[in-house]
């Protein structure tokens, strides 16, 4: 025993959900492909939905667990040997920091990205990150809107109609320009794959700017390990494959 006792060490473990909220979006996402592949089924356009709604929330989930990690290194855990002491930290991050827990999704890659490398998010990134923002927070928080509905009779079922026409309280179209996110009760896999898309080149890029490389696993269909290497080329599309699937009607 006084052997083993004297080989017993002390490991500091920074720990972290994002690769655990990264692998279980993109599973979600290719399961949902999966299911709408078998129309013949009809359950599996609601599972299917229900999975891609699910996949965006992980895949932001993701994004904000990366973003508390690098946070906590950087600012909040002193034997992180990429800590930056409080005498110099700025004015403004100084100010940001304050507030941590409650600052947007933006703000903080903002922080931490200019902490890094004294360089921010491209403009057109940032755009669609504050739109996947916005949808997440209306899928998170159950925002509520409504339609008003044109039916007609179906000839063939009994109960049953066609919509001819429909009008919503919300104009997707200006909430969503550059993401082309469907309204949230019509979301399907083709924009979980959006989200999914955005939320790679993410990590991409804040690992090109932190010198980080980030790691996650999928289990489905297979299990398969995964790097996102910022320095390196990037196939984006190897995560996805080509679209098989019409859209959602």
């Amino acid at each position: 025993m006084d052997d083993l006792k004297k080989k017993d060490i002390l490991k500091t473990e920074i720990r972290s959900l994002y690769a655990l909220h990264l692998g279980l979006a993109l599973d979600e996402m290719r399961e949902a492909e999966d299911l709408v592949k078998d129309a013949s089924h009809g359950d599996n356009w609601f599972k299917a939905r229900r999975l891609s709604l699910s996949s965006i929330l992980h895949a932001f989930c993701s994004l904000e667990a990366l973003l508390n990690y690098l946070g906590y290194r950087r600012f909040f855990y002193p034997e992180s040997d990429e800590y930056i002491l409080p005498e110099k930290r700025d004015f403004l991050l100084n100010r940001f920091l304050k507030s941590w827990d409650r600052l947007k999704v933006t703000e903080k890659v903002s922080a931490l990205l200019w902490s890094y490398s004294n360089n921010v998010l491209p403009p057109d990134m940032e755009g669609r990150l504050v739109e996947l923002n916005n949808l997440r927070n209306w899928i998170a928080h159950g925002k509520t809107y409504h339609t008003i509905s044109l039916i007609e009779q179906h000839p063939d079922i009994p109960h049953g109609y066609y919509i001819v026409d429909e009008e919503v309280s919300v104009d997707w179209s200006k909430k969503f320009p550059r993401c082309k996110f469907k309204e949230p009760h019509s979301l399907d896999h083709q924009d979980a794959r959006i989200a999914l898309r955005l939320i790679i080149e993410l990590f991409l890029h804040i690992s090109k700017m932190t010198s980080h490389n980030w790691f996650f696993t999928t289990f489905y269909p297979n299990v398969c390990p995964h790097g996102l290497y910022g320095n390196l080329p990037a196939d984006i599309d190897g995560f996805f494959g080509s679209p098989k699937t019409e859209p959602l009607n």
